[in-house]
């Protein structure tokens, strides 16, 4: 499991969700403020300053987003003298080893292979999963700031594209992916697209690129996706309905356009 809490930086404490739990060892590092990125809950309102970002510890977890408003949080308490901030997760291995790590590369101004071997001398148990490194590699390369023009910024505009259409095949549930053709291919098309940014390994990549090439060929995917509004699978929206549905417009209409 590890130690439950360690010292990172100036202010800065890394640990695990059972530090968390334990007031006395919270008072001792003067902790004010938690940042809790896992799902347990948070047992001392009343004594410290809590912030929590539910994330999963998968490689499929978009967690990029996140950085900004999570190291404003760190940021902002340390602005205070006196103020010491406690990042935690449930293992203190991955999900908040990310977050010290990314404000780390932020604070220094370093990449993230400088800022892992920094984080990794105070807590030598971290250990973020791959989908985590590569989008720490990639807050690098957008230089901290998730708005701007170059390459890698349209690089991860792409990627919350493809992320928020995963999302909404997630949560509508009449969309039949095993069962529809028409889903199945864009299904595959879709996840295509994401493997050229490293979420999936790159032996499903070869089988699915594969797979999508040969099916790609049979029909373009504006036809598939036509075509599938017209199935049972799909919900039930007219034409007209269709071309201004939220779904349509913010997912499938620009990964769509991604692919051609």
């Amino acid at each position: 499991m590890g130690n439950k809490i360690d010292a990172v930086d100036h202010g800065l404490f890394l640990g695990n969700a059972k530090g968390s739990e334990d007031k006395e060892l919270m008072k001792k590092h003067e902790i004010t403020h938690i940042l809790n990125v896992c799902y347990e809950p948070n047992h001392f309102p009343n004594d410290f300053k809590y912030f929590q970002q539910k994330l999963y510890d998968t490689k499929d977890e978009f967690i990029l987003p996140e950085f900004p408003k999570l190291i404003s949080f760190i940021e902002r308490a340390l602005k205070k003298k006196g103020n010491n901030v406690f990042v935690h997760c449930e293992k203190g291995v991955s999900r908040s080893a990310t977050i010290v790590i990314a404000y780390i590369m932020y604070k220094h101004q370093i990449n993230s292979d400088q800022a892992y071997q920094f984080v990794h001398e105070n807590r030598p148990e971290i250990q973020p999963n791959k989908g985590f490194l590569q989008q720490l590699k990639l807050w690098g390369r957008l230089k901290y700031n998730l708005k701007g023009e170059t390459k890698y910024h349209k690089e991860f505009r792409n990627l919350c594209l493809i992320h928020n259409a995963f999302k909404c095949f997630g949560k509508i549930d009449s969309i039949n992916v095993e069962n529809c053709k028409s889903c199945q291919i864009f299904h595959d098309i879709t996840k295509t697209i994401s493997v050229k940014n490293g979420f999936i390994s790159q032996k499903k990549a070869k089988k699915l690129n594969k797979l999508t090439k040969k099916r790609k060929k049979k029909k373009r995917v504006e036809e598939l996706i036509n075509n599938c509004v017209k199935s049972s699978s799909w919900p039930d929206y007219s034409s007209s309905n269709w071309e201004n549905n939220k779904f349509y417009q913010e997912c499938l209409l620009p990964i769509k356009q991604l692919v051609k």
